[in-house]
């Protein structure tokens, strides 16, 4: 069954849909029970051979896991909130990308109108479908919105896959994209506080206004921080670098569990326990990387 609780944050998350008025009688849940509940046996039993057409997508699939496995990309929870994970009009579903439900992995083959035909790179429209390829050779067509409830469906354990790290790109225009900055702990739980050269990467376009108040955010660990570096981001992407610099730390991340006003546990995934120096020397390089480029 559906994490309610989850799903009615993902249907209240104004970002996800678009040219739509708000319907109260949208955001009841309770008449979606029935389709919900039923949406895994549902959409495996509409999925189709695909046959002789499945050859063209086999070496996609291939090299995905090639890269995987190599570390050029990664697998992410749909569910962390941090590091644009979460499904909004800031990070769509797009054409091209790679999801895994229920553990197989599936390739947005087409997004489109089925009233007009027309094709779209990327959307988070009601209104669209989403022609799916999955690895095992079947295929399906479904509403842009089932397939996300799906993904977001606990159960069935959603993730995506990252970009390769050198399909990113990072060029921007001749303007200030951000700040990249660096905070440390400074409340007083002694987890945290015992934790060495434990620190929060991040990227905001307003520093000062994005670290007033952390000890209402749970990314803060509802805690104060202190400032320790900040860069201004010229003539590059500022989240895309933030991306790639997460993607180089992966294994220096750490999740740390919080509870919230109501004492509900949250994680906070954008911490990293690493010296500053080994930050700034992976900073460094893909900056002369990609003027060099």
């Amino acid at each position: 069954m559906t994490d309610w609780r989850d799903l009615d944050d993902l249907l209240e998350d104004e970002e996800l849909f678009v040219d739509l008025g708000r319907d109260e009688k949208l955001f009841d849940t309770s008449r979606y029970a029935d389709t919900v509940s039923r949406l895994a046996q549902t959409t495996s039993s509409q999925r189709r051979r695909m046959g002789q057409s499945f050859d063209r997508y086999r070496d996609l699939f291939a090299q995905v896991h090639a890269d995987l496995a190599s570390g050029k990309r990664q697998l992410k929870a749909v569910e962390e909130v941090e590091n644009l994970n979460r499904i909004s009009q800031k990070n769509p579903i797009k054409q091209g990308n790679f999801y895994v439900d229920k553990g197989v992995m599936l390739h947005v083959a087409r997004l489109y109108d089925p009233e007009t035909g027309q094709d779209y790179p990327a959307s988070t429209n009601r209104k669209h479908k989403v022609h799916v390829v999955y690895e095992n050779g079947t295929a399906n067509q479904v509403w842009l919105l089932s397939l996300i409830s799906s993904l977001y469906d606990k159960k069935r354990q959603g993730q995506f896959v990252t970009e390769r790290l050198e399909d990113i790109d990072l060029m921007g225009e001749g303007v200030t994209t951000g700040h990249l900055y660096i905070v440390r702990y400074a409340g007083q739980d002694q987890r945290f506080l015992d934790l060495p050269n434990l620190y929060k990467i991040g990227v905001a376009t307003d520093l000062k206004k994005r670290l007033a108040g952390t000890e209402t955010q749970a990314t803060y660990l509802y805690a104060p921080v202190q400032l320790v570096r900040s860069y201004e981001i010229k003539n590059l992407d500022a989240h895309k670098l933030e991306k790639v610099i997460h993607h180089a730390l992966a294994d220096k991340r750490v999740r740390l569990q919080v509870a919230d006003a109501k004492g509900r546990a949250v994680e906070a995934t954008e911490w990293f326990v690493v010296e500053l120096e080994a930050v700034e020397r992976i900073l460094h390089q893909i900056l002369i990387t990609v003027t060099k480029d």
